[in-house]
């Protein structure tokens, strides 16, 4: 006898546009590029060797491709934050309750980032390397979800505004290291 699979409560609508693009960047966040350096050294076509060369970190003064991986993501997680965030606000979950789970997986990140780049071992607290790529998205994600849960929208306007200005105030007074202003 088969039974009939019902559902209770509708599913959750999902942005179709917004799953592709966090897909097509996962791609290669998990290591697709791998797929074409090799395909540029055992093949003539000049696609792979073109596509090898973006999918790598130029030097100071180029952006490639590959560049573009990370702060995709974060505008990713971005989009996605009045879907997930703003979705629970409006079931009635309170602030106070989203805002220690968004802190919870912010510094969830972190950790699993110092993991990463450390493993398990024990070691002086000079020797940990903190920065990582989970770690500035933990942090990032966590800062935005808490201006989106307490700011309205034009204070919403003012931050981004205000990073974007700072932003651009670092890159203008201050050079990368071994490189004149």
């Amino acid at each position: 006898m088969t039974e009939k699979l019902t559902l209770n409560k509708p599913l959750p609508q999902r942005l179709a546009s917004l799953d592709a693009l966090r897909g097509f960047d996962m791609l290669w966040i998990i290591g697709v590029d791998e797929l074409f350096y090799e395909l540029a050294k055992v093949s003539d076509n000049s696609f792979f060797g073109f596509m090898a060369a973006q999918l790598n970190h130029p030097a100071w003064h180029g952006f490639s491709a590959y560049d573009v991986i990370f702060p995709l993501f974060l505008f990713i997680a971005g989009v996605a934050t009045p879907y997930s965030t703003g979705k629970q606000l409006e079931n009635g979950v309170e602030k106070q309750k989203l805002l220690l789970r968004v802190i919870k997986r912010g510094l969830l990140l972190v950790l699993l980032g110092v993991i990463y780049n450390n493993g398990l071992n024990l070691m002086p607290v000079e020797k940990i390397r903190f920065a990582s790529v989970l770690g500035r998205i933990g942090l990032a994600w966590m800062f935005a979800n808490i201006i989106y849960l307490y700011a309205g929208k034009k204070a919403q306007i003012g931050w981004f505004a205000g990073f974007l200005i700072g932003y651009w105030l670092l890159l203008k007074f201050n050079a990368a290291p071994g490189y004149r202003k």
